[in-house]
């Protein structure tokens, strides 16, 4: 008796945090919408359509991070095998990660002078930041085959951010290079440094991406849901 009521603790536990970890997942999608809201806004010089879609995104991290919270005190307060729990609780963190960068984006983009900027460099950002939402739906859409047990689905859709990662590192690359081309008096060094952490934040959003559909891989092929 007390074998199967372990059991079947421990696959109510899993089936609790598969929820909690979809919940999270879901919240990534309106956080990068609300960065893009930030990103075009401040391309535009609307300061103050800025600040309210900053105080939304800002709003969106605070509450990923409060589930993210419930997921591993739920995971540790169960019976799982360990490295089951440890599978779970590091994608848990690893879906935190995309929040925290699509915040850290935010706050960049508030100081970088994105309206300043020539015509190409801002248009190669604001192109990183269109795939980069492509690579955030992706990994909410990996997560929920995931969870919903289409587990080569899931990892078809994986095979698909980890190509849209390298599209943003590609226009990574060429956002630095148009930026080590400013000269004159158009920008002051330290406008240029923001405008450089703020691509390397949109480029961590993309990194992180391909990090929650990696561990989805190895829940998937080695833990399965």
């Amino acid at each position: 008796m007390k074998a199967t009521f372990e059991s079947w603790f421990a696959a109510r536990t899993k089936a609790r945090a598969i929820e909690m970890v979809r919940q999270a997942t879901r919240m990534l999608v309106p956080s990068v919408e609300e960065l893009m809201a930030c990103v075009n806004s401040a391309a535009a010089g609307k300061r103050d359509e800025l600040e309210s879609a900053f105080t939304r995104l800002h709003q969106l991290e605070r509450e990923g991070d409060s589930l993210r919270r419930l997921i591993i005190t739920e995971l540790a307060r169960g019976s799982l095998p360990v490295d089951e729990r440890r599978s779970f609780m590091r994608l848990a963190r690893q879906i935190d990660w995309v929040a925290d960068w699509c915040l850290e984006a935010g706050r960049l983009v508030r100081l970088a002078p994105l309206n300043k900027v020539s015509e190409s460099t801002r248009r190669t950002a604001l192109e990183m930041c269109k795939v980069v939402k492509d690579c955030v739906a992706g990994a909410q859409q990996c997560i929920d085959l995931l969870t919903d047990k289409k587990v080569q689905e899931a990892l078809d859709a994986a095979d698909r951010v980890e190509r849209l990662e390298e599209e943003v590192d590609d226009l990574y690359r060429s956002a630095r290079g148009l930026l080590s081309e400013i000269s004159g008096p158009e920008l002051t060094v330290g406008q240029v440094v923001l405008m450089a952490e703020f691509m390397d934040a949109i480029e961590n959003i993309a990194d992180r991406c391909e990090d929650v559909c990696d561990q989805a891989r190895v829940i998937a092929v080695s833990v399965g849901t």
